[in-house]
């Protein structure tokens, strides 16, 4: 039983992206960034196919993260767990624009972390229904509707600018 708590104690930390989690103000965002900056390395380092993989491997982990945070903690939606933030982001940063500027990357990255962080906080729409599913998918589930809602935002500003963005050359 001892090693069963260690081993929850280990995930429940990566859960929580530790030490990000344990952040003063605003662990959410902190998270976030976590996640522009991991997203934005492995999309430059990623074929597109392999950045989604990684994708839906890193939410399924997040997810089981996250029951592990629960039953050692068994709080409804911590704020230290910040790994489903990570996960959001990685989704929404799927809409930044390709360019060779990096002044419009940066930018890109800058609305696709705002937009982010604007539905995962308001819980606009559907959104606060998904965090109300039980367990790990309730604190997994608003924050990936978030991103989604992000990407498409994101995109369809980005091409009303008549700006690439990355999720486009996965079919090109």
């Amino acid at each position: 039983m001892i090693i069963n708590k260690k081993f929850l104690l280990y995930l429940s930390r990566i859960a929580e992206v530790y030490p990000f989690g344990h952040s003063k103000y605003a662990p959410g965002t902190v998270g976030s960034l976590i996640g522009v900056l991991i997203g934005y390395f492995l999309i430059l380092n990623l074929d597109l196919k392999f950045y989604l993989i990684f994708l839906i491997i890193f939410v399924i982990a997040s997810y089981l993260l996250c029951e592990a945070h629960l039953k050692l903690h068994n709080k409804k939606d911590p704020k230290q767990v910040v790994v489903d933030e990570v996960s959001g982001q990685l989704i929404a940063i799927l809409g930044c624009v390709q360019s060779e500027k990096s002044t419009y990357i940066f930018l890109s990255l800058l609305l696709s972390f705002v937009l982010f962080r604007i539905f995962d906080i308001t819980k606009i729409g559907p959104i606060k229904r998904f965090e109300n599913l039980p367990n790990g998918i309730g604190i997994m589930a608003d924050d990936i509707v978030a991103g989604l809602f992000a990407l498409v935002t994101q995109a369809a500003i980005l091409t009303s600018l008549n700006q690439n963005i990355y999720i486009k050359t996965l079919w090109n």
